[in-house]
């Protein structure tokens, strides 16, 4: 299959949090991301175009480690889409800091390298 997409996507779970208006934290889980967003799926419907603060727990790129790192970020949604008990929903991130956009590079690096290998 040709990949249509700017920024290439790579499959992950991770989990995450998402900040409502009335303050209340909803938990998430995030599917793929690429350097310019990711893919996450909520229990509940996001609104489209909107901003949301979003806080994604990422695993230390050294596989024996256990170190896990809190990258919060604002992110635009662009799409939201019910799939069978969840909801899948598009985001871009619209501000996070240069060392949270490294490791997310980092990340899609390393998975980039193993794919070729495969």
């Amino acid at each position: 299959m040709i990949e249509l997409r700017k920024n290439s996507r790579t499959n992950v779970i991770w989990r995450a949090t998402i900040k409502l208006d009335e303050g209340e934290i909803l938990p998430a889980k995030i599917v793929n991301i690429s350097s310019a967003g990711l893919l996450l799926h909520s229990p509940i419907a996001l609104q489209a175009n909107r901003v949301y603060q979003l806080i994604v727990e990422m695993p230390s790129i050294d596989q024996s480690s256990s170190v896990r790192f809190q990258a919060p970020c604002t992110i635009f949604t662009t799409h939201v889409r019910l799939s069978g008990d969840h909801y899948q929903v598009g985001v871009k991130f619209t501000e996070i800091a240069d060392l949270h956009q490294a490791l997310f590079d980092a990340w899609l690096s390393i998975t980039t390298k193993f794919d070729q290998l495969s």
